[in-house]
């Protein structure tokens, strides 16, 4: 046997043997996530991909453009094939994406840094409250992280062996990201074109992986664009799907709570969102905002981590650095400018967080040999009861429904006037039985049904300030913004006449 047939078959062992314990890393990943798994439809957009299942309608938002095809598609194939609720077809779907980027990233930091470093690092990342609480919701986030970190691999896999293989993996999980999140397609794009640049590869490998991505791209985006155009709606035709992105477009630079849509900048703004997006990487990403023991133990072990980090960089973190960094800025900057602050947005972005918070002490001598179990212990500390908390108590607008629904039996709720801004999608699906008027103020309702209503609540005090009316604060549902940002906080208010004097 000569030496590169050796090389050959002690290189394949040693991929069989990093693959099982990637599967290994998967399955336990997976089954945390999977028994902890959110009891409900904790989100607004968690409830229009589950409208979108029954019925995918970009007009109506289920979902809402860009209509992220592919997670829709996956969740679907079950529940047409096996008879799964969407609901929980929607939850598999998201524990199993989060499971494939804790498995994805114990791949890249082993080929970065050793396996030891990558048990610490996958461990502690799949015990990250962002990650886990993202993983056990119906959202996209996860997934769509697990696609991109897997292309990541193939990525840095074509880098050091230059296959062909490699670059059509990278190209087609590239590809699926952007089918289960297409806002990822520059992120995806960048990650694709970057080793080709490094190695100045052939212009065959060029066309390729461009050919291949494209390609795949495709696979998911003629679907969709058929879909909506032959559906009924303000723009007909294969005008329709275009349209939809525009008219998303336009209605994300009009919120107040995303920087680039701001009708004025000002240095204020822009500190208070640089805070609210970066610092909330520590803050809600980490969860040091659980209690106040937390954030303070966060906040020191933070400090002494990158300070730590900083003296001790060397050059395996130097290369670390130089194949990341450029996608990462890339993320946080299309994040930042284009998204609200909700730290699903930057999963993708937390091993290397965690790589710069761990690494520091991992290498300390003795006796502080053991100082890197503090970080890992700190977020077991928030994420375990965080997470019990998160599987065993419903989210607060679904608490919302329940105290109404056990206020008005069944057959009179129909004649309770719900001026909803926040909550409308929840009761859409849990109980459509209510009559609700979703960001209409109460000034526009009809007359008749006002007089005809039993009772008139809202969840938005500006949709009831009409003359004559008042408000009486009936009930607040609420947990920690760690388990989840939005809908963290939910208050209802009853509509009532102020009386006549």
């Amino acid at each position: 046997m000569n030496r590169a047939s050796a090389v050959t078959i002690v290189a394949a062992e040693v991929d069989s043997r990093s693959a099982a314990k990637a599967a290994l890393i998967f399955v336990a990943a997976f089954l945390i996530y999977f028994l902890t798994r959110s009891p409900g439809l904790d989100e607004y957009d968690s409830v229009q991909f589950a409208l979108g299942i029954g019925e995918f309608n970009l007009w109506k938002h289920q979902p809402h453009p860009p209509g992220y095809p592919l997670f829709i598609f996956f969740s679907w194939l079950p529940v047409r094939l096996l008879g799964w609720s969407p609901v929980f077809s929607l939850e598999f779907l998201s524990c199993a994406g989060g499971a494939l980027f804790v498995a994805a990233w114990f791949c890249i930091i082993r080929l970065q840094f050793g396996e030891r470093f990558a048990w610490l690092l996958a461990g502690t990342l799949a015990i990250t409250p962002v990650v886990w609480m993202t993983s056990t919701r119906a959202l996209t986030d996860s997934l769509a992280a697990g696609f991109l970190s897997t292309q990541l691999l193939c990525s840095l896999l074509f880098r050091e062996r230059g296959g062909i293989k490699q670059l059509i993996a990278a190209a087609l999980f590239g590809a699926a990201a952007v089918g289960v999140r297409p806002q990822l397609l520059p992120v995806a794009s960048l990650i694709l074109i970057t080793p080709l640049f490094r190695q100045r590869a052939a212009a065959k490998l060029w066309i390729a992986g461009a050919a291949i991505f494209t390609l795949a791209c495709l696979l998911w985006l003629v679907p969709t664009w058929y879909t909506q155009a032959i559906l009924a709606g303000p723009v007909s035709g294969w005008r329709s799907y275009p349209s939809q992105l525009y008219s998303q477009w336009l209605w994300r630079f009009s919120q107040p709570g995303v920087f680039v849509g701001s009708s004025h900048f000002t240095l204020l703004r822009f500190a208070t969102q640089l805070a609210l997006h970066i610092l909330g990487w520590f803050g809600i990403g980490l969860g040091f905002l659980w209690s106040p023991f937390t954030l303070i133990a966060g906040t020191l072990l933070a400090a002494c981590s990158l300070i730590v980090y900083t003296a001790r960089f060397d050059d395996r973190d130097r290369d670390f650095w130089r194949t990341h960094w450029l996608w990462a800025l890339v993320q946080v900057v299309i994040v930042f400018c284009f998204l609200p602050a909700d730290q699903r947005y930057y999963v993708v972005i937390m091993p290397l967080l965690l790589v710069t918070l761990l690494r520091g002490f991992y290498y300390m001598p003795a006796p502080f040999g053991l100082i890197w179990l503090l970080l890992p212990a700190l977020l077991a500390s928030i994420s375990i009861p965080a997470v019990i908390e998160s599987h065993t108590d419903p989210a607060p607008p679904i608490k919302m429904i329940r105290f109404l629904q056990q206020r008005y039996p069944l057959q009179r709720r129909g004649d309770v006037l719900l001026l909803l801004a926040h909550c409308q999608r929840h009761f859409k699906w849990y109980a459509p039985e209510f009559a609700v008027f979703e960001n209409v103020p109460s000034s526009a309702v009809p007359r008749q049904r006002l007089e005809k209503a039993i009772a008139i609540y809202t969840d938005e005090p500006r949709l009831a300030r009409a003359p004559g009316w008042q408000l009486v604060p009936a009930a607040e549902f609420s947990r920690s913004v760690v388990i989840y940002g939005k809908h963290h906080d939910v208050r209802l208010f009853r509509v009532e006449r102020i009386p006549a004097l």
